[in-house]
């Protein structure tokens, strides 16, 4: 199965894509879970998140049965400057946390983002080995920004301890992850990245790119994630997802709302505003 969705939802230059008819009891993240499979929670990198966060989240998708959360792993667990039993009690209490998402059968995946620089490398691996074992059974997915990830032995050692490595999207760079790599888990992620809307050859590209993958997988997840790339339009991020379901629908027209084709034009053929 293929999920589309975008990353985070807190952002405040959001606003400008929400409909401007909403009361104060608007959830932004039910809203999403209206058009898209797939949610990334992003504020969970930075901090660990309280219990009553993991309950309203879970709540925000109890009339969504088949919108799933990717949960990202919090920075602090994968710090290797800190004592390593700090962190394995950080990753438990985490893991306590996301319990409500378990239980409910929403949490599609845990993800792990690695520092743009850090490379694989024997006290990685034995982190993530340790970071696996205390956040098992939940599917994990790993986001590595540097080629040493993708290398057979990273690869091989990635499947041993159940971590997923990402596809990623967007990255230009010379030494930039490879376009494809095989799977190393059964959960799969294409993560676009960039500060400008994407155009409708990337789109179709990520859209091919997607299905090659989703042939090794048994669920992946196409991401649009702008997060951090200075003068982005957060709102570009629910603009590409909704156009990589528009591709994948057989380019008919999707579920959408008024207010994004305000913001992105380009999306108004595109979509169907049913009763919007």
């Amino acid at each position: 199965m293929i999920r589309i969705g975008p990353s985070g939802w807190t952002h405040p230059g959001l606003d400008r894509a929400w409909p401007l008819q909403r009361g104060v009891e608007f959830e932004p993240l039910s809203f999403l879970g209206q058009f898209f499979g797939a949610v990334e929670v992003d504020v969970t990198a930075h901090v660990l998140p309280r219990a009553e966060h993991i309950v309203r989240w879970s709540a925000a998708l109890q009339d969504r049965p088949r919108t799933r959360l990717l949960v990202r792993v919090p920075s602090s667990i994968l710090d290797l400057s800190r004592d390593a039993g700090e962190r394995v009690s950080s990753a438990e209490q985490f893991r306590e946390s996301i319990t409500p998402l378990v239980r409910r059968e929403r949490l599609g995946g845990l993800v792990a983002t690695l520092a743009d620089g850090a490379l694989f490398g024997p006290s990685e691996a034995r982190a993530l080995g340790d970071l696996a074992r205390v956040l098992a059974p939940a599917p994990l997915i790993l986001s590595a920004a540097h080629r040493s990830w993708y290398e057979r032995r990273a690869l091989d050692v990635l499947a041993g301890a159940g971590w997923s490595l990402a596809h990623l999207d967007g990255d230009e760079r010379w030494d930039a992850p490879p376009r494809r790599h095989r799977a190393t888990g059964a959960v799969g992620m294409l993560r676009l990245t960039g500060t400008q809307p994407y155009s409708p050859a990337r789109i179709g590209d990520a859209v091919r790119r997607g299905l090659e993958i989703s042939s090794e997988v048994e669920d992946l997840y196409i991401v649009a994630d702008n997060a951090g790339h200075p003068g982005a339009a957060p709102a570009s991020a629910l603009a590409a997802a909704l156009e990589v379901k528009y591709v994948l629908a057989g380019e008919q027209p999707v579920p959408g709302w008024g207010r994004i084709i305000e913001v992105f034009p380009h999306l108004e053929p595109l979509l169907d505003l049913g009763g919007d």
